[in-house]
């Protein structure tokens, strides 16, 4: 397996959208810098957790994943890799797996550009071990959170440009569910937003927000949500359950798609 996982990275690493994709993590750090005047560690941080992540990593992950995908099927050296033999169920887990530690260095590359730009800014950096953690357990709740996506994109098998279309519609629906009320300020247990990767995710990250200097509607919307925080090993436990359900899904799909 490791051999599989290192040969589909090694895939991915000589395309051009791989390191084109990888060099988005700059992006928004950056402006966020230059148009905004409160630049705390926290509030990079959050920038590259939440902005970062939730809207271009997404996406990326999602389109990175339907590259992998779709490959053999394009160069039509799938009926090869079966004849090494090597099992379609092992080499899409291959594929997740590259998707996870794209996931991850992304956003602990956005972590390293956040802490350069602090300490050029002359920014106090206590904390910055903890917002390590927390950057590398958000990147792991967003590949959670791109599996129902990249199931669907395996399971239409269509061309590209459905992939992306699913993919940022995907994003954007996510996006807009967790500034809502409706899908955020929601007690856990058996409801329909107990469940939904984005809003979750927030309702994990806003708990662990600086509110120093914060002003008064931030305030009032920090002691409105806190009521519905999610603790870590549930959201970690929620979210990485789906995923794998979502990974046995793919791998059935796969399967049964035509060599």
């Amino acid at each position: 397996m490791l051999k599989l996982i290192t040969c589909e990275f090694w895939k991915l690493k000589r395309k051009r959208l791989f390191q084109y994709a990888f060099l988005t993590c700059f992006i928004i750090p950056v402006l966020y810098c230059v148009i905004l005047k409160d630049k705390s560690l926290d509030n990079l941080m959050s920038v590259v957790r939440e902005d970062n992540g939730m809207l271009l990593l997404t996406p990326l992950s999602v389109i990175i994943a339907a590259n992998l995908f779709f490959e053999e099927h394009d160069y039509d050296t799938l009926k090869n890799l079966m004849c090494v033999p090597v099992s379609k169920g092992r080499l899409a887990i291959a594929k997740l797996s590259v998707i996870l530690a794209f996931d991850v260095a992304y956003e602990l590359a956005g972590y390293g550009i956040a802490m350069f730009l602090a300490v050029l800014l002359g920014t106090p950096t206590e904390g910055w071990i903890s917002q390590l953690f927390l950057t590398a357990g958000a990147a792991v709740l967003i590949w959670a959170a791109a599996m129902p996506c990249i199931c669907l994109v395996v399971w239409c098998n269509r061309s590209y440009i459905i992939s992306v279309l699913i993919a940022f519609a995907y994003t954007v629906l996510g996006y807009l569910m967790r500034v809502s009320d409706t899908f955020i300020m929601v007690p856990l247990g058996p409801n329909p937003a107990t469940f939904l990767p984005f809003p979750m995710i927030t309702r994990w990250l806003y708990q662990y927000h600086s509110m120093e200097g914060a002003g008064g509607i931030l305030l009032e919307f920090y002691k409105k949500l806190s009521p519905y925080f999610v603790p870590t090993p549930v959201i970690f436990a929620i979210l990485l359950t789906e995923a794998l359900l979502c990974v046995a899904l793919m791998t059935v799909i796969y399967l049964r798609q035509s060599v």
